[in-house]
């Protein structure tokens, strides 16, 4: 029989975890994760049975003695994430997290105004590929061409 023989580290991989844990000092109350992370700066962590998780997936499962729900992300609300402290961690849905984040299309998401004041109500929006717009602006923008077209027009001819 081949029979795989575990290392004392995987026998107790809870201990090998938090060997990579910086729990900081008392005015930083980061858990900064010491080990290996990904190109995004997440930490990564092998489990016994080969799988790599999350860092702050892992602290937080632990912590709370339970899974995440299927197609929910955890959430860095101290937008540190390298962080594994449990009391910095939230799981919400995938597009709720996806809108907490600092990338160009969650910035714009919560903008609640045009760039020229005005709000972005549900009556006051429209979207056009993909994107928010204005309907206040645009009806001026068409205001604004028509009387050029009106103005260019007119300018060729004399009235008599």
């Amino acid at each position: 029989m081949n029979a795989r023989r575990t290392s004392p580290a995987a026998r107790d991989w809870t201990k090998r975890f938090f060997d990579k844990v910086d729990k900081g000092t008392e005015f930083d109350d980061c858990h900064l994760w010491g080990g290996a992370k990904d190109d995004d700066g997440y930490g990564k962590f092998r489990l016994p049975d080969g799988r790599t998780r999350g860092t702050h997936i892992i602290a937080w499962e632990m912590a709370n003695e339970r899974t995440i729900p299927e197609g929910w992300h955890v959430d860095h609300r101290c937008r540190i994430r390298a962080c594994c402290n449990p009391d910095h961690l939230e799981p919400v849905p995938a597009t709720e997290n996806v809108a907490r984040g600092e990338s160009f299309s969650a910035r714009n998401a919560r903008k609640t105004h045009c760039p020229r004041g005005h709000e972005y109500s549900e009556e006051n929006t429209r979207w056009h590929s993909g994107r928010r717009e204005c309907i206040t602006c645009i009806r001026a923008r068409d205001r604004a061409r028509r009387a050029a077209k009106r103005a260019e027009r007119d300018d060729g001819y004399e009235l008599i």
